[in-house]
């Protein structure tokens, strides 16, 4: 569960967002929607610590939690532009992320054998990342996502390059773990957050919208007030 309050955040003279409310709840996928720059990224990096708000009162199921260096260790983001170490395989990762999140071997060899499997992606275990596709690459940070033991895992366009396969293989999973995190999902993909999401935050040039239900590109259109391709 993430719980937003007075959320405030502007660039020099240009208000991204003003003393916004919201509460995300466990359990549940949300789809963030938008045109380019309207602030959905710059939201997202404020939950998670990467950037500061000029307001911000935030709390989880752990109680009030606004302190930056808490959130970057406690509310996971991923960007479709992957971070990773050039002189770590993919196994090396993995078991990176199995350490610092204090796996037992038992446990880890379990959940790592699980994501291999669902992603097709033993065969690049012994692969830098400088040898990986876009595609690989992104899909090598979702299995880590999913490794991480945080309740709440923010993703930004994280279907980025992958192919309609891969992509599937990313829904199918965050639908399997879902009743294990709270997932915000900012994409331009809108028919895969329609397949995924429980509720939808619509991103107007001066509102933020909460829908719950079916929705469609044109519907997202005339919200929004421009063609979202």
């Amino acid at each position: 569960m993430i719980s937003i309050e007075k959320l405030t955040k502007t660039y020099g003279s240009k208000s991204i967002i003003t003393n916004w409310h919201f509460t995300f709840e466990n359990g549940k996928i949300y789809g963030l929607i938008g045109r380019n720059g309207i602030g959905k990224t710059t939201i997202l990096k404020c939950m998670s610590g990467l950037c500061e708000a000029d307001a911000l009162k935030l709390s989880t199921d752990a109680g009030d939690v606004s302190d930056r260096d808490y959130l970057m260790r406690n509310i996971y983001y991923v960007s479709d532009e992957p971070v990773y170490y050039n002189d770590l395989t993919l196994k090396e990762h993995l078991w990176l992320i199995c350490k610092v999140e204090n796996y037992q071997k038992d446990e880890a060899e379990r959940k790592i054998n699980e994501l291999l499997r669902h992603f097709h992606m033993a065969e690049y275990l012994n692969y830098y990342p400088t040898a990986m596709s876009k595609g690989t690459l992104q899909r090598m940070m979702i299995m880590i996502a999913f490794l991480r033991q945080d309740e709440n895992l923010l993703f930004d366009e994280p279907f980025n390059g992958l192919d309609p396969v891969q992509l599937q293989q990313a829904l199918v999973y965050c639908v399997q773990e879902k009743a294990k995190h709270c997932m915000i999902i900012s994409s331009h993909d809108i028919e895969s957050l329609e397949e995924i999401c429980d509720e939808f935050l619509i991103f107007k040039p001066n509102e933020i919208v909460s829908v719950t239900g079916k929705i469609d590109r044109e519907h997202v259109n005339r919200m929004i007030g421009e063609s979202y391709a």
